[in-house]
This record gives structure tokens, sequence and C-alpha cells, in this order.
């Protein structure tokens, strides 16, 4: 899939600076799989520890090993692998890593104190900013903002991913709702070496893109950022984004406009789907399976789609033409 990274060093002149060091997130990264029974029993502790402290960050990052036929894997092997690796915890589920540090297997996940050594000060804050280039594609603007002197100094890894903030579909585990799933690794899973800025109102920007996937539900795209010591791992700075997009034009007239929802009947479906709010306009359908392959497809004007011919289970159906795009969730239950 091609990607393009555009790197530039905006040089900010202010008249004051604060020269004061801002709060380090806390990140977490989260190693399980949609078929691991051990995950089904200790994640719903960490996700509950989560919402005791919404303040932290996480992502969820799914290995092959020690179960490949885990759907989530499936659709991003290599990136979730190489991250996997880059932590030395390939092979067994669930892991944790807090901001770059890896927390032992045997750690109770609900501890209310799971995160409480993790707090710290760094000299440099992260914003992002998503915007939709066009109707399949996704701008992530990072910039790197130096707010205090001190260390770190000169070069850090910058790992940036495309997340997808909550799946639904069962693995084989039982778990319904997968949070935080990484998407996509920007430049690299193991992180792009970056020049940090050496004074305090220096910021550097970057802009990635890239393309969605079918299978992604693009209303529920974010971006994550982890800045890191390239050597030690640990965590400098992290943010991760809203799922919010601003239109921006790139090389292009128009930004096609996307309907604002579109009313799908019965759901789940038995034989037929009802598609409400198209105005009798000529549209492109698909409709994709969990392993994100598309199982169904057409351009028509009609309202009325036949699933009667697909199996039991949870699709993604997107519909589009230039003028909108809209994807809704769907399950057929004959």
């Amino acid at each position: 899939m091609k990607k393009s990274t555009i790197i530039i060093i905006l040089f900010i002149n202010l008249t004051v600076f604060s020269n004061a060091q801002v709060a380090r997130k806390i990140i977490v990264e989260h190693f399980t799989n949609t078929e691991c029974s051990i995950c089904t029993s200790r994640n719903p502790g960490l996700n509950a520890n989560f919402n005791l402290h919404p303040q932290v960050l996480h992502l969820s990052i799914h290995p092959s090993s020690p179960y490949a036929s885990c759907f989530l894997s499936q659709q991003n092997t290599i990136d979730n692998n190489a991250r996997a690796n880059y932590y030395g915890v390939f092979g067994g589920t669930p892991r944790i890593v807090i901001n770059g540090s890896v927390v032992s297997s045997s750690i109770n996940y609900a501890d209310t104190t799971l995160f409480s050594n993790y707090a710290g000060l760094s000299p440099f804050t992260i914003a992002i900013k998503q915007y939709a280039i066009s109707l399949d594609s996704i701008l992530s603007r990072i910039v790197i903002h130096r707010v205090a002197s001190g260390i770190p100094t000169g070069s850090a890894s910058l790992f940036v991913g495309l997340v997808e903030d909550t799946v639904f579909g069962n693995g084989g585990n039982g778990e319904l709702e997968h949070f935080n799933v990484l998407r996509r690794s920007l430049f690299t899973s193991q992180g792009m070496l970056v020049t940090l800025p050496s004074n305090i109102g220096d910021s550097l920007v970057l802009n990635m893109t890239e393309k969605y996937s079918a299978f992604w539900d693009q209303d529920r795209i974010a971006t994550v950022a982890i800045l890191q010591d390239p050597t030690g791992k640990q965590a400098i700075q992290s943010e991760l984004s809203t799922t919010a997009k601003s239109s921006l034009v790139l090389g292009v007239s128009t930004i096609p406009k996307k309907i604002a929802a579109i009313h799908v009947f019965p759901n789940p479906a038995t034989n037929n789907l009802f598609i409400e709010n198209l105005n009798n306009k000529i549209f492109t359908y698909k409709i994709i399976n969990i392993n994100g392959a598309i199982v169904k497809s057409n351009t028509t004007q009609s309202n009325e789609i036949d699933v009667s011919d697909l199996s039991n289970g949870t699709y993604t159906l997107k519909v589009f033409n230039e003028d909108f795009s809209a994807i809704q969730k769907i399950v057929v239950l004959h």
C-alpha cells in the first residue's frame, strides 16, 4: 500500500517562553488475541481499569502467535507482529507495555494502582489533527512541540499508527468489542527516527497519509503517536487523537460530501436489507466480512439488497458514489 510522509520543521518565534515541563501521558500497549481464552478472563479487568483512569491512553495490538486465526491479527499481521517483536513479547497473550516498559505477565490487570508508577514530566507536547483528503484517504498531522529545556535532546523514535476506537466481532473467545485496535503503522512498527526540536517554542510537524482498508469503519479511525527513547524505548510523550476529521483539499478541486446518516433495516436481516436516505441516487455498495473480504457488491439505484445468500454473521456495509459515502455495521441472521 502506497504511503507518503512529509516532514517539516517549523521554528516558531515567540516573545516569551514558559520553560515549564508538562505531564507525560501514560500509554498502554495491550497485546491480545480474539481467540485467547486467558485474554477473556484478564482483559475485562484491564478495560475496567481504563474506565477508572480515562486519562490513560491505550491501544490494542493483535499478534498472530499463539493464535494465527485471530481475525484482527489477520487484518494487520505484519504491523501487529512487528510491534510485539519490538518489545520482545511475541508468542504469548495477553501482555501489556506501559510507557515503553514491558510489564510482568503475572501482574493483576485490575489493580487500580497499575499505572501509578508511570507518571512523570516531559519537555514536549504532541498534538494530532486528522484530515479527510478524499473518500478513501486520511491525513494525520502530528506536531511535536518543545515547551521546556532539558533532556532528551538529539534524536527520538516516533511510532505513529491508525487505530479503530471500537471493532465489533467475536473471534472465538467470546469478546464482542475490541478497543483502540491498531489498524496500520504509518511508517514502521518499530518507529521512525526523528530529530527533536532543540529550542523552546520549536516544533516538528509531520504529515502522513494513508488509504482506508475496506473493513475499517472510517468514522471510528483515530491516530496514535508515541515518542520514545530510541535505545531504552521509554516513552517521552504520547497522544491519541479523537476520531474527528477536518476537510482538506490536497491537489483536488472538491471534497466529496459525506452523507449524514443512512438507515438500514431490518438489522439483523434475514433475506433483504433496505436503505433509506439515498433519494433514488445511483450508488455502489460493498458488503465486507470480518476478515476484510468483499462478499457482495453492486452498482444500483434500488434501495433493496438481497442478503439471503450470505452466511450468518456481522458485516460492514459501505455505500458510496461521487457525492457521498456511508458505512453501517449489519448482521445477517437467517
